[in-house]
């Protein structure tokens, strides 16, 4: 009898502690205990037997095995598509999302942060962040063909060799955007702009020399 009880004690115990794992933590600083989802950018939250309905822009931080990230951010999503099988010769097809990203901090630095979230088809998206910035601000890149035999035709000097082929293109808005930010910084050499790639060790690397600056 002992037995069952001190067996009933610890699964209760348990379960309990497997409860409060997980949480979320409003913009008014109030945390939220219990089992979450996130659909349709709204936040459900279960104890027990009873459920929390919470709105995506009134939570900041999220605590819970379901989300890799913890960073909630309601944003217009840039999405983009590196499937050669859907994608259009010479130019990208822009779409958005009106969605809610859940970010993870990758890399925090004095200067500028960055960040990671994914979509629900596993395409990776960063994120950057500077003390200016109320929250943080997407980094942009899309994806085309390139190549073939009308681009040789119309640049044939550009488009010799394994260029001529049907390959991808990466659009670098990203190039851009951290160029406005960075592009005094006499640390980052001109060919590091140039070899830049929509990856965390590339970013990585062109944060770090940024932060040498003064």
């Amino acid at each position: 009898m002992k037995a069952s009880l001190h067996f009933l004690f610890l699964f209760l115990s348990l379960h309990c502690f497997s409860q409060q794992k997980d949480y979320l933590v409003k913009i008014n600083g109030d945390s939220v205990f219990g089992k979450i989802r996130l659909k349709n950018k709204i936040f459900s939250v279960t104890t027990g037997e009873s459920s929390q309905i919470i709105k995506s822009d009134e939570v900041k931080l999220v605590n819970c095995n379901n989300y890799k990230g913890t960073i909630v951010v309601n944003c217009n999503l840039q999405l983009y598509n590196d499937d050669l099988s859907e994608l259009e010769m010479g130019w990208a097809d822009v779409k958005a999302s009106d969605t809610v990203m859940i970010l993870q901090e990758v890399y925090n630095t004095p200067k500028i942060n960055l960040y990671l979230g994914t979509d629900d088809f596993k395409r990776q998206y960063y994120f950057y962040k500077t003390p200016l910035d109320s929250f943080p601000v997407q980094l942009v890149v899309r994806y085309h063909l390139g190549g073939g035999l009308t681009a040789y035709a119309a640049h044939p000097e550009e488009n010799r060799g394994e260029r001529a082929k049907v390959h991808l293109e990466e659009d670098k808005g990203y190039v851009n955007q951290l160029m406005m930010i960075m592009g005094d910084c006499g640390k980052i050499p001109e060919g590091m702009w140039e070899i830049l790639t929509y990856r965390e060790y590339s970013l990585k690397q062109l944060i770090k020399r940024y932060n040498r600056c003064k």
